[in-house]
């Protein structure tokens, strides 16, 4: 490791954000029905901070920003501000960031040792993690010690209502997710995991390995991708896997209504979707059982556009989302474009959580392949996740992944020129990991066609429509 991206050990290193989560989870749970004036109070207190900030240690933002007078600057009139795409953010990635010892060249060496090593921060302040998203264009994302905190105590203020009202046992908690800390949810994970009463199994296992360390653990709260949380309640309803769950959260994948009544049905528990990305994380949650989701108004301002960048009112489904996250400092990211589809809701919040409510995204889901069975008759599902690692690297700018009756063609445009053989090779390994018996891999350099109308490139594309 060089002496670029060491960091301190980081079990020692995480010990100050566990603790100050832990001091402080029911504080920042009352924040859940706080009045919507006061939430945003405090957004636009950090928005004028960020903003400050950003202006004094950004030279791309001092130039972008250089007529904003941050003094009084609030979220419902930042509509003046240029918009910022995942374009922008790699192309001036250097000139972005507000600490000026970090590169995208050193980031991208932290994020290959943490891929190989596991977690650890970077100057013994930052996270690293990447994101490929539903555009399929990859990015690397920075985030500061106070905002990686602000992060965490976003994720989990919900849980001391949550526990009040359900009821629930003392938390043994599984999280089946991303394998590497590269990728947020598990970087996450890692920082503020609580200890023994937890169990991590990475969801790029085999379906039966996942159930076997399900039964043998026996949580009574999950955490995992929806997709994945249909597939074991399938196996729940077969008999093959036998938990009593109290509780189950999901997140980085839409949540079909059809997944949701399967998943609560099989383990008599109601789900809490989320609704984030790694550039932002958590934008917004479900209560328990409930499909509308409510905003996280404190860490962020969300303006809801439509395809010319209009704005669009409660009630009519935007083609994009414009997001400024408030809480990460070290790399500013105002008025960002992300390509999801969101309807924010008309009707009267019903409570007790006071932030605006958006229906269910389900405008990006990256299909999981099917293969067939194994000659012992299991059905061979190979996960989006599988082929997100080994594509998340900065060299490559878009991707796309077909499936093929034995493997998958992956399409890639370059950033800058690289050796695609080890790629190739990390990718069919992956596959064999993940339960296909002998998977066949070709990987292309060229242009990768976009949709007509919506201009966004399919990143999955199944062999054929599963029913």
């Amino acid at each position: 490791m060089s002496a670029l991206v060491v960091s301190a050990a980081y079990d020692q290193a995480r010990q100050p954000h566990l603790r100050e989560v832990l001091s402080r989870m029911a504080e920042e749970a009352q924040k859940l029905t706080w009045p919507i004036e006061r939430l945003h109070a405090l957004r636009d207190e950090r928005l004028r901070d960020l903003v400050r900030h950003a202006k004094a240690n950004s030279p791309w933002h001092a130039e972008r920003l250089r007529d904003v007078d941050p003094d009084g600057l609030t979220g419902d009139d930042i509509r003046h501000l240029p918009v910022m795409t995942k374009a922008d953010v790699m192309a001036n990635w250097d000139d972005i960031v507000t600490d000026r010892r970090l590169t995208m060249a050193i980031a991208q060496e932290h994020l290959n040792w943490v891929t190989d090593n596991g977690p650890a921060y970077l100057f013994d302040q930052y996270h690293i993690v990447t994101t490929g998203g539903s555009s399929g264009l990859t990015g690397l994302f920075p985030w500061d010690y106070e905002g990686w905190l602000q992060a965490g105590l976003g994720s989990w203020r919900l849980m001391p209502w949550v526990v009040q009202n359900l009821h629930l046992s003392p938390p043994r908690g599984a999280f089946i997710g991303a394998a590497h800390a590269s990728h947020m949810s598990d970087a996450i994970r890692a920082t503020f995991d609580m200890g023994d009463n937890s169990v991590k199994v990475p969801v790029t296992l085999p379906l039966s390995q996942i159930v076997d360390a399900l039964n043998e653990f026996q949580p009574n709260q999950m955490l995992a991708y929806p997709s994945i949380l249909w597939r074991l309640a399938l196996e729940q309803l077969e008999g093959r896997l036998n938990i009593k769950p109290e509780v189950m959260l999901g997140g980085a994948e839409p949540l079909f209504p059809h997944q949701r009544k399967t998943i609560e049905t099989a383990f008599g528990a109601p789900v809490i979707d989320f609704y984030g990305t790694s550039e932002t994380w958590m934008l917004a949650c479900s209560m328990p059982g409930r499909e509308e989701m409510h905003l996280g108004e404190d860490l962020l301002v969300a303006e809801p556009i439509d395809a010319t960048g209009a704005p669009v009112p409660a009630g009519t489904t935007s083609a994009k989302l414009l997001v400024t996250n408030v809480i990460n400092k070290v790399f500013p990211l105002i008025r960002y474009e992300i390509a999801d589809e969101v309807l924010f809701l008309a009707d009267e919040n019903p409570g007790p959580w006071t932030g605006r409510r958006i229906a269910p995204v389900s405008g990006r889901h990256d299909d999981v392949f099917e293969y067939g069975e194994t000659p012992t008759g299991e059905q061979i599902y190979v996960h989006p996740y599988v082929f997100w690692t080994p594509l998340w690297d900065s060299r490559i700018a878009q991707y796309q992944v077909r499936q093929t009756r034995t493997g998958a063609d992956v399409s890639v445009e370059l950033r800058t020129d690289c050796d695609l053989r080890p790629i190739r090779d990390a990718l069919v390994n992956a596959m064999l990991e993940a339960g296909h018996p002998d998977p066949v891999v070709t990987i292309t350099v060229e242009d990768i066609p976009r949709h007509p109308v919506s201009g966004k490139i399919k990143n999955f594309v199944a062999f054929k429509k599963r029913k």
